[in-house]
């Protein structure tokens, strides 16, 4: 009776540094909030003419 090669296991490395994926989530975050802030603030002058 052969034995059979065991199949060799492959470790994937995981390249994601966890601090550089929160630093990016973190700006998307800051991106996303001021560009609604700017995006509420131009509507609210076409709509009520503040100026």
């Amino acid at each position: 009776m052969k034995k059979k090669p065991k199949a060799k296991k492959i470790i994937a490395k995981q390249e994601i540094q966890p601090e550089r994926s929160n630093n990016l989530i973190f700006g998307g975050v800051i991106l996303a909030m001021s560009s609604i802030g700017l995006l509420i603030f131009v509507l609210s002058e076409k709509v009520f003419h503040l100026s």
